[in-house]
């Protein structure tokens, strides 16, 4: 799996680029449903933004834990190199 990540990392950090310029959109519209909520007076508008709402709420949550995961994912790598240093000398 390592020598994987070797090879396509480029592949993997554009990716994650991607989900994330997706994630910040889909918040940027989130913002911009609720502004619009407080202006709606029909039900079925009104249940209809909060249904997208809650989607891009979703998606991202989704996108902040597969951040977090991937940060803690390189603190492990990196604290592993460095106990291997440590041990080598």
């Amino acid at each position: 799996m390592i020598d994987r990540l070797k090879k396509y990392w480029i592949f993997l950090l554009i990716a994650v680029v991607g989900i994330n310029y997706a994630g910040f959109y889909l918040l940027w519209k989130s913002m911009g449903i609720s502004d619009a909520l407080e202006h709606v007076e029909s039900e079925q508008v009104i249940r209809k933004l909060k249904q997208e709402d809650f989607l891009y709420t979703l998606f991202v949550d989704a996108v902040l834990i597969l951040d977090f995961s991937l940060i803690l994912l390189l603190l492990f790598v990196a604290g592993r190199k460095i106990v291997q240093l440590i041990v080598k000398k």
